[in-house]
């Protein structure tokens, strides 16, 4: 009976090495490994649970033959972190988060208040206004890391880096494929709002994308800007009144700190 045993741990063991393999391998193929990822461990997340393979293994007590397996609880968390690696804000997401807001006056308390109760809602966008360095940014990466963790995906957009590529190019193919990425994506972060010289093709392009998640309840839009309300809607009004619409009771105003010069 002991060497019976013993033939069959050797089986599951087997089996689990197989399974470690075959998502290594798949891994590898499918997915480029991000410099920020561990390479021995997957996602950069020990688990002594299942080893690293993802699944738990044991054997039927009754028969104690058959073999069963299911997905491992740590798999959601993989899940969320590649979820933060795919979405460009993966290092940001380290650093910037709710606990790390600081809040030494109640305007900030109130502006952290409001982000959180964003993440909890069922609201479409989050629009934070106020000058540089005033911590929007901060804040809606730490909005951006809570609703990763609930399963959404998203992307994050620098206005100022990614717009120029795109305005004015929307009938190209390859262009397309990225207005249409910002377009569907369950949540979409764009940073710096209109920042700089606006022209009527950042307008067209705003337009492009604010009103094709307008139309899509299912998506959810935050948004950092130095503009105020009142100056986007002067910009563009049918951006800036989609936009006041969709963030209805999560308009915040940034404080007035500069916390970069502090």
């Amino acid at each position: 009976m002991e060497g019976i045993r013993q033939d069959l741990q050797n089986v599951i063991d087997n089996v689990k090495q197989s399974v470690r393999s075959t998502k290594e391998e798949t891994s590898s193929r499918t997915r480029p490994q991000s410099q920020s990822l561990v390479q021995h461990k997957l996602d950069n997340f020990d688990c002594p649970l299942c080893d690293n393979t993802g699944y738990i293994w044991w054997r039927d007590p009754k028969t104690y033959w058959d073999i069963h397996s299911k997905e491992c609880e740590c798999m959601e968390h993989r899940r969320a972190i590649r979820r933060m690696d795919d979405s460009g804000l993966a290092e940001h997401m380290r650093t910037f988060s709710f606990d790390s807001y600081e809040t030494p006056d109640e305007d900030s308390a109130k502006a952290k208040q409001k982000a959180q109760l964003f993440t909890r809602s069922t609201s479409r966008g989050f629009l934070i206004t106020g000058q540089s360095g005033a911590g929007k940014t901060h804040l809606c990466v730490a909005i951006c890391h809570e609703l990763v963790k609930q399963g959404f995906n998203m992307h994050y957009m620098r206005w100022r880096r990614d717009a120029p590529e795109l305005k004015g190019k929307q009938n190209e193919p390859d262009v397309q494929k990225k207005i249409n990425v910002l377009c569907n994506i369950p949540v979409l972060y764009i940073d710096d709002f209109l920042k700089g010289s606006v022209t009527n093709a950042d307008l067209d392009l705003a337009f492009a994308i604010i009103n094709d998640r307008y139309i899509k309840p299912e998506t959810k839009t935050i948004i950092s800007t130095e503009l105020s309300p009142n100056r986007i809607v002067e910009a563009d009004e049918a951006v800036g009144g989609r936009i006041l619409e969709m963030s209805r009771g999560f308009i915040v105003q940034a404080p007035s700190t500069n916390w970069r010069t502090k």
